[in-house]
């Protein structure tokens, strides 16, 4: 099963301190700060690649592993385009230098691609939200562990 929490623990974390902002999950609980800040949420559904997964056996469990892969959006919020832009950018450089090493380590997720920070202004009624925004593909293992279950005796029937 994938550490869902803890990959969106080692990301804010991360972030937070790189960027110097703070960082909420999008549709989260609380108020949104009136200051600069950047949100994250996991914007793809997860999707294995092509096949089937490994399956092997270990002692008395059966072990299943496949790679997955799964998208999460960034936005910058600010009424300053250069602040946004700025900390958008910032982040992105996180996924590409410290933030790549240390999800590999801590969580075993790689970034496997980086997009481009593009212009996600939203308007709400007759109000703007002012965002730059950026998304990053990533790629895990899912291992699924499960007892073994052994056949211990069968009647074969000839025909």
């Amino acid at each position: 099963m994938l550490a869902l929490e803890d990959i969106r623990t080692v990301i804010i974390a991360g972030l937070s301190v790189h960027v110097g902002q703070e960082v909420v999950v999008t549709n989260g609980t609380g108020d949104n700060p009136k200051v600069a800040l950047l949100t994250c949420d996991f914007s793809d559904v997860f999707h294995s690649s092509r096949g089937f997964p490994v399956v092997m056996q270990l002692g008395d469990k059966l072990v299943k592993t496949e790679t997955v892969h799964f998208t999460m959006s960034f936005l910058s919020f600010d009424d300053d385009k250069v602040v946004r832009l700025q900390n958008a950018w910032t982040a992105r450089d996180w996924f590409k230098s410290r933030g790549h090493v240390e999800l590999k380590e801590r969580v075993n997720v790689v970034v496997a691609k980086v997009g481009p920070v593009t212009n996600r202004d939203l308007q709400n009624g007759t109000v703007w939200e002012r965002r730059q925004g950026f998304d990053v593909e990533f790629r895990t293992l899912d291992i699924l562990e499960s007892d073994l279950e052994w056949i211990e005796q069968t009647k074969i029937q000839r025909s």
